[in-house]
């Protein structure tokens, strides 16, 4: 995603908030959507994908990066412990190809 993403009244096919919006749709009950934002408002999402599905990495307010895929998107799981951690693995292409990243970032085929 890029800065302009986050910009009020940003046009593209999905909004900064798109997998937010998604889940609060999908909540039964008002608690869910709770729950909802209450994790969103923890997560800032950085990319988002549907390469094959959606799913999506965010940084967490602890500094962490997450990762989630739908139809559960706010079950997600640390991928890195610190956005630094992100941006070295990243910066080391094409040392390492066997990280689901690789699918996100690059399109490689990953392996879970």
């Amino acid at each position: 995603m890029s800065r302009d993403d986050y910009s009020p009244g940003a046009e593209g096919a999905f909004a900064w908030n798109e997998l937010e919006e998604l889940s609060i749709q999908a909540a039964t009950t008002d608690d869910e959507a709770v729950e909802v934002s209450r994790f969103w408002k923890r997560h800032l999402p950085i990319l988002l994908s549907v390469r094959n599905g959606y799913e999506y990495l965010a940084v967490r307010d602890d500094g962490a990066v997450v990762h989630g895929t739908e139809p559960e998107f706010e079950e997600a799981v640390v991928a890195f412990p610190h956005f630094e951690d992100l941006l070295t693995y990243i910066s080391s292409r094409p040392a390492r190809r066997d990280h689901f990243v690789d699918g996100l970032l690059f399109g490689a085929t990953s392996n879970p």
